[in-house]
């Protein structure tokens, strides 16, 4: 069984029942579904910045405040987040698609043109394209699929300002989402 989730490995992997629906069907499927983008960042044991795109980012809890990403077991990132075992989810605004897009890019230096201050353990806050960050230690670790789900106690971070309008990733593509007017 995978822990915590009472999958069985083999459901996981393919291996019993229906065929799953291709990539490209996968993929179609799932950019029905807006929302946010975060980069993730954290430290090689050198010191030296690393970080990656993700919109798979969730609360998991509140009390004890957890939430979860997801990255790809190929991402250069990650090895960096196992050793460190600290992150920090910067939520982005919506005018930084452009740095959402470097860091998604395999990119050897995604940090060398951009603004950040060190956080906890100095791991990097991009303080000038988030609206939101939260700094996490890692908790856990879940191999599922092509990914690794990581789940990350928050120890700091700021909320968003009342105008600051998110990035989104909707049908394959960066967008914009207007905050809601607030209620009376």
């Amino acid at each position: 069984m995978a822990r915590g989730f009472g999958i069985p490995r083999s459901v996981c992997s393919g291996h019993n029942g229906p065929m799953p629906v291709d990539r490209r069907t996968f993929f179609q499927i799932m950019s029905a579904f807006p929302t946010g983008v975060a980069i993730v960042t954290t430290l090689e044991p050198d010191g030296t910045p690393r970080g990656l795109t993700t919109n798979a980012v969730t609360s998991v809890s509140a009390d004890p405040p957890i939430l979860l990403i997801c990255i790809d077991r190929d991402s250069r990132t990650l090895p960096a987040l196992r050793a460190t075992r600290r992150f920090v989810v910067n939520f982005m605004r919506d005018d930084h698609a452009e740095i959402c897009e470097l860091f998604a890019s395999k990119a050897d230096d995604k940090f060398a043109d951009v603004a950040w201050t060190p956080g906890l353990e100095g791991v990097p806050i991009l303080h000038e394209g988030a609206i939101a960050h939260a700094e996490c230690v890692t908790l856990e670790e879940l191999e599922i699929g092509d990914h690794v789900v990581v789940t990350g106690r928050v120890e700091a971070g700021d909320g968003p300002a009342p105008d600051d309008v998110p990035i989104v990733w909707f049908r394959r593509g960066f967008s914009s989402a207007q905050a809601p007017e607030p209620s009376v």
